[in-house]
């Protein structure tokens, strides 16, 4: 039987992983190819686009060529479960066929599917693209493995399903019937024959889908079930299809050698040390600390990005409220070790080598329970009490559609009380964090500040807790928010920095740094014209002449193709304009479905969120014509925005825009 390993490494997008790995001469031995996607595609993934580095094509090119210049290869993703009708669009399928085209000039070597028909697609109209069978494809038996081999072709890989992990006849029969390669999955830690699984693959693939209604839009209820089920049972933690690192020989053994690591979303150390462990064969740690799915509290520092901020402004566009619970991220420590040096019998004795785990796993059979006991060291009882209790509450919260009711109207209560005055959860905040990040929030409007203050302590004050610190450190601080500020304040909080004396190579990579360099201020504007002659700025002295001009601004300004592409992400919503020292002068902005529509005075339609911008009648007229900028304003404090303001981030493109509109009036 075949003794090569060969891995499919996740892609985070980060040049410090390819270059760590490029120089370790045994790694490049072991790694076959990465695996990696757009956040907002085609299909859609796995993942939902907010927790993934956001790329554009360029910078993906640059990073594949690297990768084939290593002499590795790369897979890319079409894995999204549900796409729908939309694979028999003929816009869709003509932006299909132009990725296609732009993987087959890059070299790409694979590309994973779910769905048959787009199989047959590629191998229809670009043949030298091989298919890899997602595991998302659940193949758990040889009939639907003969099926699929059919379709992509003895030169194919077929990913088997997780839930097949531990059965070894099984596997040994998939190699002795089948001619195509295998792949099996290694580090995932998903509940014994998984009941939401099916279910939150569809949600996921909706959620990274350019097309899909809900824009990105991920409510992860599956997420919370799992969870809550390990947390009650921790057998499951034992009966999921993991596959420890010290194993690796009893699966070689079987003839499969291809292997795939998950986690995309994690940054560079997080891969590698799961990768190393993978490629020693070899690890004697806790095993949760490279496990996919294993708990619910995620170190953000672990993460390669996310897109947070972009997803929080999504929660109202279904009729929910803002996330003002704090749901996902006042999820307490739960530090629980799954000690690899108390497993070394554990898939050698297994019973029947595993064959009938699918039908009396838990049931008939307790073998994986004994396990708990020996491998499975739980927290504190305070610890696992408190993260209990909160498991039950997001997942009855959810249950109840708690979202989707006023803050004052709710039944579900959260059960952990806040602690100390001056913290969120009793974690203390040093003096040099607390002024730091007071300077930190002077960066962005005042009307943010709030729920932005909100957020990063919740996190602060987790992330110190899972990491066993005495306080929130200003090192700490620097680090998260590093990772969470949205785009628009990453060179204004870099020059802060800066100016500080902060040695930020403690924080970011070169290559981090000058991306974050090469991106405007939050207060630039980068397309529209810097200064603009006076004699162009509107001078409408009366209401007439202010009607007049805006009729002829908005006309312009729906014939913007920009407007187009960009009313999806604000619909739906309206903005009110209140001029402070002329109220006649009010208007109104509306964005519903796929149109924009204004009017005089106050909105007055449907229930619909309203952001409300107030200002005076000449600065709203500079804001119109590009002379003045509305963030910068707000930081004078010359602009307020109150409301509704979860999409204001959304909004930045108007400025530009408005710009051109006024050009293209006057």
């Amino acid at each position: 039987m075949s003794k090569t390993l060969r891995i499919s490494v996740p892609c985070n997008w980060k040049n410090d992983l390819l270059d760590e790995i490029e120089s370790d001469e045994k790694l490049l031995k072991v790694v076959n190819d990465f695996y990696g996607t757009r956040d907002l595609g085609f299909t859609g993934s796995g993942r939902p686009f907010f927790i993934m580095v956001n790329k554009d094509y360029s910078e993906m090119e640059d990073y594949i060529n690297r990768i084939h210049d290593m002499g590795l290869g790369f897979t890319w993703l079409w894995n999204g479960k549900c796409v729908g009708f939309k694979k028999f669009d003929r816009e869709q399928q003509t932006q299909a066929l132009k990725e296609l085209d732009w993987l087959d000039d890059l070299g790409v070597e694979y590309i994973t599917i779910v769905d048959p028909y787009l199989a047959r697609f590629v191998r229809h109209y670009h043949p030298k693209i091989k298919i890899k069978v997602s595991l998302i494809a659940e193949v758990t038996t040889l009939s639907m493995a003969y099926d699929w081999q059919d379709i992509i072709g003895k030169e194919g890989i077929i990913n088997l399903s997780v839930m097949v992990n531990r059965n070894f006849p099984l596997l040994r029969k998939f190699k002795e019937n089948l001619d195509c390669d295998l792949e099996l999955l290694l580090n995932d830690a998903c509940v014994h024959e998984c009941p939401f699984r099916f279910f939150h693959y569809s949600e996921t693939a909706h959620a990274s889908q350019e097309h899909h209604l809900l824009k990105g839009y991920y409510n992860d209820w599956s997420v919370i079930a799992c969870q809550s089920a390990k947390a009650f049972n921790p057998e499951q933690i034992m009966m999921a299809k993991w596959i420890q690192p010290s194993d690796m020989d009893y699966y070689l053994q079987t003839g499969i050698d291809y292997y795939k690591i998950s986690g995309r979303r994690y940054d560079t150390p997080w891969i590698m040390h799961a990768l190393k462990a993978y490629a020693n064969r070899f690890y004697k740690d806790n095993l949760g600390n490279m496990l996919n799915g294993y708990n619910f509290q995620t170190n953000p520092l672990e993460l390669a990005g996310s897109q947070f901020s972009t997803y929080t402004s999504l929660q109202e566009e279904l009729g929910g409220y803002q996330n003002d619970e704090d749901l996902q991220i006042g999820i307490p420590d739960f530090d629980a070790h799954l000690k690899c040096d108390k497993l070394g019998e554990f898939i050698e004795n297994l019973p029947f080598e595993g064959s009938r785990c699918i039908e009396n796993c838990g049931i008939t059979c307790k073998y994986c329970f004994d396990f708990v006991d020996k491998a499975y060291f739980l927290p504190s009882a305070e610890k696992k009490d408190r993260y209990k209790k909160y498991s039950a509450y997001m997942y009855n919260y959810v249950n109840a559609g708690q979202h989707f009711v006023p803050k004052e109207e709710r039944t579900v209560k959260n059960p952990l009380e806040k602690k100390d005055e001056g913290t969120l959860y009793g974690v203390p905040w040093s003096f040099e964090a607390e002024m730091f990040f007071k300077d930190t929030l002077d960066l962005i409007p005042e009307s943010m500040q709030k729920s932005a203050s909100k957020a990063i302590k919740n996190i602060s004050e987790r992330t110190a807790e899972r990491q066993n610190e005495k306080e929130v450190t200003k090192d700490l601080i620097i680090a998260i928010l590093i990772k969470l500020v949205p785009p628009q304040f990453q060179h204004d909080l870099l020059d802060l920095l800066i100016e500080k004396n902060i040695d930020t190579s403690k924080f970011l990579t070169q290559e981090e740094k000058e991306a974050i360099e090469s991106q405007p201020y939050s207060y630039e504007i980068t397309d529209a014209p810097k200064e603009i002659p006076e004699d162009v700025v509107p001078s409408k002295k009366n209401e007439e002449d202010w009607k007049d001009y805006l009729q002829k601004f908005m006309i312009a300004l729906n014939e913007l193709s920009e407007l187009q592409s960009l009313i999806p992400k604000l619909s739906p919503l309206i903005i009110e304009y209140k001029i402070s020292d002329d109220s006649r002068m009010n208007f109104w902005q509306g964005f519903i479905d796929s149109r924009m529509d204004w009017g005089f005075g106050d909105y007055s339609g449907s229930d619909v969120p309203i952001m409300v911008h107030k200002t005076t009648f000449d600065t709203i007229q500079n804001v119109l014509s590009g002379t003045t900028d509305p963030i910068k304003a707000t930081m004078d404090g010359k602009y307020t925005v109150e409301g509704n303001t979860e999409k204001l981030m959304e909004c930045v493109p108007l400025i530009n825009l408005y710009a051109n509109a006024h050009k293209n009036c006057i």
